[in-house]
Order: C-alpha cells, then structure tokens, then sequence
C-alpha cells in the first residue's frame, strides 16, 4: 500500500523508541500484556513502530492495513496472534499520541 507523506510533524518524528519499549516492557512485567515472552511482542511492537512512523498522515485504518502486510510478511517470527497484535500496537500508537501531547 502506497500512503503519501506530506508535512510530518516533528513530534511524531521524534520518538524514542527505546523508551516506548521500557514502558511496554514494564507493562508486562507486570503482567498486563499477554502470555507470551516480552521479545514476542517487543518484533510486533517495533513493527508498530515503524508503521506509524513512516505514515504519520495515514488514518488508523491506513495504518493497520500497513500492519496486517507487515506482520503478515513476518510470520511465522511473529507468534503473536493477528487479533491480540492488532489489539497492542492500536495502543501503543495512543501511548505514543498521548505522550507526545504531554511533550
């Protein structure tokens, strides 16, 4: 799928990934993630990641269609089911909004 980039904001340009993935990672420590082990959906994350990232003007819809092609092409690594990725990265791209309302 072909999206358009125009005019990115610098916010969400600027996103520290890394500490996105220790917050992530404490919600599972946590227990308020999922069942599997943290590197599972630390792969569906960073895919996550880079979808919202390289579409910053696509709507959500546009986004998760990017997402499902990418988690998709990345089966079996990703072991996570579609359903439950789907689930995680729509809330880690509102952490990521909410964050850099904050900012």
């Amino acid at each position: 799928m072909q999206i358009a980039e125009t005019n990115v904001p610098l916010a969400r340009r600027a996103v520290d990934v890394e500490a996105e993935l220790a917050y992530w990672r404490g919600v599972h420590a946590d227990g308020h993630l999922g069942v599997h082990g943290f590197s599972d959906y630390s792969r569906l994350l960073q895919l996550g990641y880079h979808v919202y990232l390289a579409y910053p003007q696509a709507s959500e819809l546009q986004r998760y269609r990017v997402l499902q092609e990418g988690y998709y092409g990345h089966r079996p690594a990703l072991s996570v089911p579609w359903e439950e990725a789907r689930w995680i990265v729509r809330h880690a791209w509102q952490h990521l909004e909410a964050s850099a309302r904050r900012h």
